[in-house]
């Protein structure tokens, strides 16, 4: 086990979980590595944390740029990872010791371009294992990705972290993949892609990691008109790659995408309800213009609000 594996981590403002993180990646039984901190413009301890492990370990190398976001963090690191073979961790999250050399030791076996697997949601008031985990329904054997795509959003247990995926560097260089930057839910694009692109993706069922889920995290705090914005950006990018792609895409997963159009639409304030409205419309035609990917309710969500209120209420006496 020669190979490298580059380990990025974008970092900001992680002082609370930093160490437990970094403790983790450095305690792999697979030790070759170099694990990439992108200090992403930290107001807080993390820095200092960051340049104690690199002094420690000439494994680890901070990289520092000013804050642009985790998509930012993530592109700035990928441009400087030589390993064959790479693996994204979130700072505030932890892995099993065993996760890089079982994921290795499977892209190897399965000639793999990304290897996914399992993983815990972790409530961070508790340290207990949540009801919200990331596992799967049945055990998918190795497959052209946009197979095993379109096998898990037909079980519903498809998962877009980025963090739940192996990859093969040349497979992220021959495709040029990157993330979108100054958006939210910018996995949901990123990992779509990844899976459609993919000549041949495998699968560890195990449980490899732990999500920590925090309450005031950007995914679960209160909805804004950049979680609105950052929603529309990615449906849309998500249909013009499948377009471009000759329709690749799951109809199943565009409609999630654009039930999350509507759910950040929604969380909006009256004001801001308004000065959205004009955007809502076209997308609205969108969605209608692709016979709502199949989705009855999701076509007369499109349709308008009285419409959709009115199927509520019906589905509430029915149940």
């Amino acid at each position: 086990m020669s190979e490298l594996i580059s380990v990025i981590i974008p970092v900001y403002n992680a002082e609370k979980y930093l160490d437990d993180c970094l403790k983790g990646v450095l305690a792999q039984t697979y030790q070759t590595l170099e694990v990439l901190l992108v200090d992403d413009g930290s107001t807080d301890g993390s820095g200092a944390i960051c340049d104690s492990f690199a002094r420690k370990d000439p494994r680890v190398r901070v990289l520092r740029k000013e804050n642009g976001g985790a998509s930012s963090a993530r592109n700035a690191g990928l441009r400087e990872a030589t390993g064959e073979y790479l693996y994204f961790l979130d700072s505030d999250d932890t892995v099993e010791p065993t996760i890089l050399e079982k994921l290795y030791r499977d892209a190897r076996a399965n000639d793999s371009e990304l290897v996914f697997f399992d993983a815990y949601a972790v409530d961070e008031e508790t340290g207990e294992v949540s009801g919200k985990n990331y596992g799967h329904n049945e055990r998918y054997t190795p497959d052209e990705g946009k197979a095993v795509m379109a096998k898990m959003v037909a079980n519903r247990d498809f998962h877009m972290g980025v963090w739940q995926l192996f990859y093969k560097k040349s497979f992220l260089d021959r495709t040029g993949l990157s993330f979108v930057e100054g958006v939210i839910y910018e996995d949901f694009l990123f990992t779509c892609q990844a899976y459609c692109l993919a000549n041949r993706v495998s699968y560890v069922p195990e449980y490899l990691y732990s999500r920590r889920y925090r309450a005031n995290s950007v995914m679960t705090s209160k909805k804004t008109m950049k979680n609105f914005l950052s929603a529309e950006t990615v449906y849309y990018g998500v249909r013009d790659f499948s377009e471009q792609n000759g329709n690749v895409v799951p109809p199943a997963y565009l409609a999630r995408g654009a039930y999350n159009v509507f759910t950040n639409a929604e969380a909006l304030s009256g004001p801001e309800k308004k000065e959205i409205a004009e955007r809502l419309k076209e997308f609205r035609r969108d969605v209608l213009a692709h016979d709502g990917y199949g989705d009855p309710a999701l076509r007369m969500r499109c349709h308008g609000k009285a419409l959709w209120a009115a199927r509520r209420a019906i589905q509430k006496l029915t149940d």
